[in-house]
């Protein structure tokens, strides 16, 4: 019965909101009535079954905070909102940080409705990638006054080569998330703000996104710029400590290496189970790594093969794997 009210909720700001497209009433927002609408996009994007969170023992456990990730998909943000959401037993909820133009091209444009709207009404704030006004920057900070937290992405745009950060010729450095702080604080000295580090892994074979907390980061008070820069500069090398190793990254990594190299193309299933089993034991504690790695090694190695076999990069043949240069 409680599912089908939170339809009936999430339907109606939705009729609202088609309403509002035709000049129809003000526009709705998702945000309203956040406690029914959650449970209806957890229902269709299926993302319980497609999200493992770790680390939430870090979790600040109230507001404010900025929790700030790396960008590698479309939906990180839903993600990382997701896990602050778990972590609090969905007593909090964050907004996030998007491009104003993010849904542009097909096939966003040819829909009936404006993402980037919606977006909106789901608690984003928009900005301007590449040319951020102080006016657009001074109603985050205002949330951190409120208070209240935000989810943003230091390396600014999307990565587009899988690496975990991606800067583009035009960008000396990642975006400071120690402004936010250091302007929340000077207003409210009494209230730090911590940056939260976040890491998402999506691993593709198995469809499945691991979201990780690091430990929260804080400034001092009255931090002057040098102070700033450091908090930065220990947030990203904080952030890239978060991956989550999988079968995935070690078979890719072998079988570019074998290419790499001109090793033979020929290689035998056996021989890429020795490698993995290799670069595993030589992983530093402190790493963290896919739990499947040590309950179900063989099956993970034979799916993430298939996976590679089925986007032209190898060919199984019986025992034999052949990988294509």
């Amino acid at each position: 019965m409680n599912l089908i009210y939170c339809w009936l909720v999430t339907l109606r700001i939705l009729f609202c909101y088609f309403l509002y497209r035709i000049g129809i009433g003000k526009r709705p927002n998702f945000t309203d009535r956040w406690d029914q609408v959650q449970v209806v996009y957890r229902q269709v994007t299926r993302m319980d079954s497609r999200i493992r969170l770790r680390g939430l023992e870090r979790f600040p456990g109230k507001h404010p905070a900025v929790y700030a990730g790396n960008h590698t998909k479309l939906d990180d943000e839903f993600f990382v909102c997701y896990a602050v959401q778990e972590a609090s037993d969905y007593t909090m909820r964050v907004r996030f940080v998007m491009r104003d133009d993010y849904f542009v091209g097909f096939p966003w444009s040819w829909l009936p409705v404006d993402m980037n709207e919606i977006a909106e009404m789901g608690g984003s704030h928009n900005i301007s990638q590449g040319s951020v006004t102080l006016a657009q920057l001074r109603p985050l900070v205002d949330m951190l006054l409120e208070p209240d937290s935000f989810v943003i992405f230091p390396a600014g745009a999307r990565s587009r080569t899988g690496l975990w950060f991606e800067y583009r010729d035009d960008m000396e450095g990642p975006g400071s998330i120690a402004f936010f702080l250091a302007q929340a604080q000077r207003k409210n000295p009494d209230v730090p703000v911590p940056a939260v580090p976040v890491g998402r892994t999506h691993n593709p074979v198995v469809g499945v996104s691991t979201v990780i907390l690091g430990e929260p980061l804080f400034l001092e008070p009255g931090a002057r710029r040098d102070a700033q820069r450091a908090l930065d500069d220990n947030l990203i090398l904080a952030i890239s400590d978060l991956v989550e190793i999988n079968m995935f990254h070690l078979l890719a990594g072998l079988i570019y290496l074998r290419c790499l190299h001109k090793l033979e193309a020929e290689v035998p299933r056996s021989a890429l189970t020795e490698g993995v089993q290799t670069v595993l034991a030589t992983l530093s504690s402190a790493r963290y790594y896919d739990p499947a790695l040590k309950s179900d090694l063989a099956g993970q190695l034979d799916r993430t093969l298939r996976y590679f076999q089925r986007y032209g990069m190898v060919r199984l043949v019986g025992d034999v794997v052949y990988c294509d240069r």
